[in-house]
């Protein structure tokens, strides 16, 4: 699950950045950022935002691979 911050309800406290295992929230004009490519996906920031701001979502793509060889029969 890849965590995101609302931006209208992150107040800027800070409390995400400080309790971030591996450093990956920072702070852009007074709103947290995730760099989603480096976060290890632990949850911490979802659990320690007292207004809950961070939320978790599934990421956008096929469960499976798709083949050429696999076509559906009409």
């Amino acid at each position: 699950m890849i965590p995101t911050i609302d931006i209208f309800k992150c107040n800027g406290c800070e409390i995400c950045v400080r309790a971030c295992p591996p450093q990956v929230i920072g702070m852009v004009q007074n709103v947290a950022v995730i760099l989603t490519d480096l976060c290890e996906e632990c949850g911490i920031c979802n659990d320690v935002c007292p207004i809950d701001a961070v939320d978790f979502k599934l990421p956008h793509y096929q469960p499976y691979e798709v083949h050429e060889a696999y076509r559906p029969v009409r």
